[in-house]
């Protein structure tokens, strides 16, 4: 399971951000994957990498600064496709490509079909693309958050200034992404001054470490009756399953134009019962 929470600060005007967005990756721990980091085929793009063989090199989460755009994929419950499809292979590519999402999305159209159900999650800042005022200064950035279910077939655009993701349908959220949904809402509403970016910080990371259940969730327990207590915490840990929250992505950008992109993750090989956590941190000015 992961889970995703989001800010939309463009309207809010006491606010120095335009976007919060913050993630978990939960995963096998023995799964291989490689940390953040601008990707070796495409220097504008950053990311992890699935590096279990039949993946192709796919990703969970990524973000190009130059190119505008950000792309998360959430896998959904639904029955396995014989020889399905790889799942990220969907967000490398868009990362890599030019196209607007409702382009793209018909570009995959046929290979998305063949993989198992999931929710793919695009937010466009719009870098390189700002308009300029009378006066030359560079306009905010906008971001255009959008999500596209092959189980629907129908891409949606979200306005709402805070939103959650989580494995499910966005009409049919999970306990715990409501609840982060409210834990984003306090921190957001007491600390969205550039001022007070390392106290954000520090709580935005508090929050994707919440053990706390979300219980009582019918549509968790019905899939998951045996590990629907575990799984009802933003922060995942079920150790003798060796699974669990893995990493926690971090991106701030301002009003002004500038990113803060930070990855904490587990140092493989992973040890469950004592993990050792590394953090990446990257830098962009979107607006030059």
């Amino acid at each position: 399971m992961c889970i995703v929470f989001i800010y939309n600060g463009v309207n809010e005007t006491e606010s120095d951000y335009s976007l919060i967005l913050i993630s978990n990756r939960d995963e096998h721990f023995e799964r291989p994957a490689q940390c953040m980091a601008p990707w070796n085929e495409d220097s504008n793009v950053y990311g992890g990498k699935d590096l279990e063989p039949g993946c192709e090199g796919g990703t969970w989460m990524a973000v190009s600064p130059t190119r505008g755009k950000l792309g998360l994929l959430l896998n959904l419950p639904g029955v396995k496709k014989e020889s399905a499809k790889s799942r990220g292979r969907i967000v490398s590519d868009y990362m890599k490509s030019t196209m607007p999402l409702s382009e793209y999305v018909e570009f995959i159209h046929n290979y998305s079909m063949q993989c198992n159900v999931f929710l793919f999650l695009s937010v466009d800042f719009g870098a390189g693309q700002f308009l300029y005022s009378k006066s030359f200064t560079p306009s905010t950035p906008t971001p255009k958050i959008k999500t596209y279910s092959n189980a629907t077939d129908n891409i949606y655009q979200w306005p709402d200034t805070y939103l959650g993701f989580s494995n499910s349908l966005p009409d049919k959220p999970l306990k715990k992404v409501e609840a982060g949904k409210n834990y984003l809402t306090d921190i957001c509403g007491r600390l969205n001054k550039i001022m007070d970016k390392s106290q954000l910080i520090d709580e935005l990371t508090c929050l994707l470490k919440n053990k706390e259940s979300h219980l009582p969730d019918d549509q968790l327990e019905s899939r998951q009756p045996k590990l629907y207590k575990e799984l009802s915490s933003i922060f995942v840990d079920i150790p003798q399953g060796k699974y669990g929250t893995r990493a926690h992505t971090i991106m701030l950008l301002s009003k002004s134009g500038h990113m803060d992109l930070i990855e904490i993750s587990m140092q493989s090989p992973i040890d469950p019962e004592k993990p050792h956590w590394e953090k990446s941190a990257f830098q962009f000015d979107l607006i030059k």
